[in-house]
């Protein structure tokens, strides 16, 4: 992301998030930028369409009443503010941005938890817990994933620390021992 690009980017979403904080109403902010993100997401010519210099504004309107509709007036006001500011395309990295510093501000690490087999709501908890120790994070937001190829064991992965316990890894370290 350019610098440019990420300080904008960075201003829309933690004022939105001071918003969300001042007026107590964050899951609500959550919800509705949960589901804008989806639907902009899944329908990239909606971007296009409402940048394009092509339709008319009370068809802009049109297309951003129905896809804020029932959402907070802080959102509503953040997706009209980024459209006016043509900044409509940074809307899902705003999003992304918001979330993160939410989690930051909460205390909460995500954390992807690869293993070779699927494992059961027990393990689960057990994993969760042992990374929630390790990192020392108020809480984690715990993804699972299994990928065959790891052969045994357990990969955690968060944005600031990696534990990799992988029959894979240790495969790799011996071998590289071995090779010199």
């Amino acid at each position: 992301m350019a610098k440019q690009e990420e300080k904008v980017v960075n201003q829309y979403a933690q004022a939105i998030l001071a918003y969300a904080d001042e007026h107590g109403v964050q899951a609500d902010i959550i919800a509705d930028l949960t589901a804008i993100r989806s639907v902009v997401d899944a329908e990239p010519d909606l971007t296009a369409l409402l940048t394009a210099q092509t339709i008319s504004d009370a068809e802009q309107n049109e297309l951003v009443d129905a896809l804020t509709h029932g959402a907070e007036n802080a959102v509503v006001n953040l997706v009209k503010v980024l459209l006016a500011h043509h900044h409509f395309a940074y809307l899902t990295a705003v999003v992304n941005r918001f979330f993160d510093l939410y989690q930051q501000s909460q205390g909460i690490e995500a954390v992807t938890i690869t293993t070779a087999v699927a494992v059961d709501d027990d393990q689960k908890d057990r994993l969760s817990n042992a990374f929630q120790k390790h990192s020392g994070a108020k809480q984690i937001q715990a993804t699972f994933e299994v990928n065959t190829d790891l052969i045994g064991g357990v990969v955690m992965q968060s944005k600031s620390l990696l534990i990799d316990g992988s029959l894979q890894k240790k495969i790799a370290k011996i071998r590289a021992e071995l090779l010199g």
